[in-house]
Formats: C-alpha cells, sequence, structure tokens
C-alpha cells in the first residue's frame, strides 16, 4: 500500500512537472502581443472561472479562520507569482525562467526550518544542494544567460519563488485538512476581483478583445495557462503534498526546468553541454532529497 502511494505520488511529480515545464514558453508565445500584467490577471480570471463550481460543492468544509489563510496563499502563491512571471520574462528567455524556478525547494526548506520548525534529513540538504548546483551550473554556463549578470529581471522569478516557497508551508501547515480541489479553487477565486481590476483597468485588454483576430492565438496560450497550468496543475500540487510533503512536493521546480528547457530548445532556444550536466545535477537532487536516510 506504502509503495502504491509512493508510485502514484511520483506520477504526479511528473505529470505535474510536465504541465508547469510547458507554462514559461506559453507565457513567452503570450507576450507576443500581450501586456504582462494583462497575461497574468487573464491566467488568474480563466482559472478562477474554471474553478466556480467547486465553490458551491465544497464550501460547507471551510471552516471560518480558514478564509483568510485562504486568501492569503491565494495572493502569494498565484496572484504576485503570476505577474512577475511575465513580467521577467519580457527580458529574459523560458530557459531561464524555468531554471530559477528550481529555487522553489531551496526556500520552503529554508522558511520551513525556520518558522515551522521542520527537521530536514541529510539526504533532503544534500538533494536540495545538488540541484541547487545544478541550477547554478544551467544559469552561469547558459548560452543565452550571459546578460543576466546584473539584470534584475532574473529577479523577478526569484521573489517568485521565494513566494511559492512560503506558499508551500502555509497549505501544509494551515490547510492541510481540506481536499486539494477546496484548497485550490477557494485560493484562486478569493483572488479573482484583484485579478479582474489589473485586467480591466491597468491593461490594453479591451482594445485587444475588439481586435480579437489578431491576438487569439495569445488568448488560446493564456487560457491554456489558466485552466491546465494553473487550476489543474495547482490541484495535482496540493495533492502531492497530502500524499508525501512540502519538500517532496517543490521537487517538481527541479524536473520542470528539464522539461522547459527541452521546450525552449524546439522553439529555438539552445542547450549546450554544460546545460546538460546541470539537468543531470538537477534530477541526482530529486533522487537523493526523496530518499530516506
Amino acid at each position: 500500500m506504502k509503495n502504491n502511494s509512493s508510485l502514484y505520488a511520483w506520477s504526479l511529480l511528473i505529470l505535474l512537472s510536465l504541465i508547469w515545464g510547458i507554462s514559461p514558453i506559453l507565457i513567452k508565445k503570450s507576450l507576443i502581443s500581450l501586456n504582462p500584467f494583462e497575461v497574468g490577471a487573464l491566467r488568474l480570471t480563466f482559472a478562477s472561472i474554471s474553478l466556480l463550481p467547486f465553490i458551491f460543492y465544497n464550501i460547507r468544509e471551510v471552516r471560518k479562520k480558514d478564509y483568510l489563510i485562504l486568501l492569503i496563499s491565494g495572493i502569494v502563491g498565484n496572484l504576485l507569482p503570476y505577474f512577475l512571471y511575465p513580467i521577467a520574462q519580457t527580458q529574459i528567455d523560458s530557459n531561464t525562467s524555468g531554471v530559477l524556478t528550481s529555487l522553489t525547494p531551496f526556500f520552503a526548506l529554508i522558511i520551513g526550518i525556520f518558522f515551522y520548525n521542520q527537521r530536514a534529513t541529510k539526504n533532503n540538504l544534500i538533494g536540495l544542494l545538488i540541484g541547487f548546483l545544478g541550477t547554478v551550473t544551467l544559469i552561469l554556463f547558459s548560452s543565452e544567460t550571459q546578460s543576466l549578470q546584473g539584470n534584475i529581471f532574473g529577479l523577478f522569478v526569484v521573489l517568485a519563488t521565494l513566494l511559492y516557497g512560503i506558499n508551500l508551508n502555509l497549505i501544509k501547515h494551515y490547510l492541510n485538512h481540506l481536499k486539494p480541489i477546496t484548497t485550490t479553487s477557494f485560493s484562486i477565486v478569493s483572488i479573482l476581483p484583484f485579478a479582474l481590476y489589473v485586467l480591466f483597468y491597468q491593461t490594453p485588454f479591451i482594445e485587444h478583445i475588439k481586435d480579437f483576430e489578431q491576438h487569439k492565438n495569445q488568448f488560446l496560450y493564456v487560457l491554456t495557462l489558466g485552466v491546465l497550468s494553473t487550476s489543474m496543475a495547482t490541484i495535482i500540487f496540493y495533492n502531492i503534498i497530502k500524499i508525501k510533503d512540502t519538500v517532496f512536493a517543490s521537487m517538481v521546480t527541479y524536473l520542470m526546468p528539464v522539461v522547459a528547457i527541452s521546450i525552449g530548445f524546439f522553439d529555438g532556444e539552445v542547450i549546450n553541454a554544460i546545460q546538460g550536466v546541470g539537468i543531470i545535477l538537477i534530477i541526482s537532487g530529486v533522487f537523493i532529497s526523496s530518499k530516506k536516510n
């Protein structure tokens, strides 16, 4: 039974890596004609609409004290990161964005240790260190990231991963009694008013709707981001947290760059030999961190 649970968790992790791995390229394609704030707000709007039915179905499960945490989770884990990524990708490529996301387990573990008395095993630390070295290798020696030295836009992704690390611990310690679909639907739908305000009052969305034919492909990319990479992916992610733990769940951000880089390659972004070494380090880090001491 335990082996089946572990296999199920790994299956979800791989599936989530594939789904989130395509997100950077979808953002890149969306930014061809859409404003970065428009991409973030529209993504959250599509995600919220797709999750609305689950609000009514699961409302009795939520306790009064959960609502504030769900709102904070929505802001920290969805609202802010989904604006930070498009802003960052106006200046950095999808490879770099996917790679930088690998910092999430580092922040999740550090926050867990300092604020939630989380105990890190030796393998957790070794695996995270190896994975982090793989991430650094990919950043420093990627053919497209020379300009990242001193480029502040990469820090927007780093900030997003810090927020993800905070959210991972919020979910684990305060919302773990809720079903994943409940946590996902309430946290994302709660920030819909913010997303709609930005969409209609801070972006050229209305003008783009009037010229729908010119922007229809970009709208389709954002729809995919909203429904697949946000709603469905977040449900899968919270399932993994319930089955395993936050450190294991955050390992998705080590596998995700492998997918992102592969897709970027087919889109014309270059992968060099040292990036290959980085990918091997990342996969090794995932394996070691998941093993018991």
